[in-house]
């Protein structure tokens, strides 16, 4: 939410699952167009991902109804 992209490896480390299973999904959401891929220009063997346009406009619906629910 923050606009900065993360490393595909800092992405599969803080997913805690094996490395595999984060590929996989990351490639899914990428596929879908949920995540953007760029590749690092100081490293060609990093890439980074970041949200799409609709990927952040669903994380700030779903927040924003979160946090407007009666009696919260």
């Amino acid at each position: 939410l923050e606009g900065r992209p993360v490393s595909v490896s800092s992405l599969c480390i803080a997913a805690n699952v094996p490395t595999t299973t984060a590929l996989r999904w990351i490639k899914k959401l990428h596929d879908d167009g949920l995540f953007l891929r760029s590749a690092d220009p100081g490293d060609a063997r990093r890439a980074f991902i970041r949200l799409s346009e609709p990927a952040l406009q669903a994380v700030d619906a779903c927040l924003e109804a979160m946090l407007n629910q009666p009696g919260q």
